[in-house]
């Protein structure tokens, strides 16, 4: 039988973005590519150009009037920001023609919690001016990503795993430790870098579990901590205590509390409405 670190090694090199990303990608790295050059590009996928002005047009953006062109909406937000949501659209499509048991996750609820996380990470990046925050949208949806390699590639060993955060009080990443000698963040990561995304996302996403252990961006990582958490109870397990999601020492780096996440939530929740509609398909 192949290792466990090889079987989700194989799995991690079959998920690869659709083509329209890696193009909008080169175009990025191109100096002399223009806002036309971008739109065209877009324009080429009648399905991303249509999410990504419903997108625009959410109350994500909160732009006054609509927008109706491709080229009108990257003069509103920006390339950088167009890229994140080129990507986030990219990377949900690419993970979820996977196929995943049915009794271990409902992918719906799985991408709301996650659209969540992305929308709140935002917030509290803003809140605690950490630029760019479009960065954490990003990392906020894709930073439990691992979780559907994991499902898809190795489903008994993966309720072992729930079953032991059940019965032995363990937190989700140190039963996955326990059982698979790796954890969600890490398997996300190495997606990552197979997608050749920024090693900032890697190192976030591989220590988002445990941000007490990551080398650097302690803050960055206990920010997603904290984001996963709360879309967690929000959308998944309603009847969990956040204490029990959340290290103590996530508080401390990034210097919060409740008391100034639930404003944050409250305003991510009213964003998450209508980005439902194109993200989670």
């Amino acid at each position: 039988m192949p290792s466990i670190e090889s079987q989700l090694q194989e799995v991690t090199e079959l998920i690869s973005l659709p083509e329209i990303y890696l193009k909008f990608n080169q175009l990025m790295d191109d100096p002399s590519a223009g806002n036309e050059d971008f739109a065209r590009l877009v324009q080429l996928d009648q399905s991303l150009t249509a999410r990504l002005l419903h997108v625009v047009n959410s109350a994500y953006f909160g732009f006054a009037g609509e927008i109706t062109s491709v080229s009108r909406a990257i003069n509103m937000i920006g390339l950088q920001q167009l890229n994140i949501m080129v990507l986030s659209i990219s990377a949900v499509s690419a993970v979820s023609s996977l196929t995943f048991p049915r009794d271990i996750i409902d992918l719906k609820s799985f991408w709301r919690s996650s659209l969540l996380s992305a929308t709140l990470s935002r917030e509290i990046a803003q809140r605690l001016g950490l630029r760019p925050f479009e960065r954490f949208f990003i990392l906020g949806l894709l930073h439990e990503i691992g979780h559907l390699v994991l499902y898809a590639t190795l489903p008994a060993l993966a309720r072992q795993t729930v079953e032991l955060t059940r019965t032995q009080n363990l937190t989700v990443a140190d039963a996955e430790q326990q059982v698979l000698g790796c954890h969600y963040g890490q398997i996300g990561a190495r997606l990552m870098q197979h997608w050749k995304l920024p090693e900032e996302f890697q190192l976030l996403t591989e220590f988002q579990p445990t941000p007490a252990r990551a080398p650097q961006a302690e803050v960055e990582a206990s920010l997603l901590h904290i984001a996963h958490a709360y879309a967690h109870r929000q959308i998944i397990e309603p009847e969990c205590e956040l204490d029990s999601l959340i290290e103590d020492e996530a508080w401390e780096a990034t210097g919060l509390s409740g008391v100034a996440i639930d404003p944050l939530l409250e305003k991510a929740l009213a964003k998450c409405r209508d980005l439902e509609k194109v993200i989670v398909t």
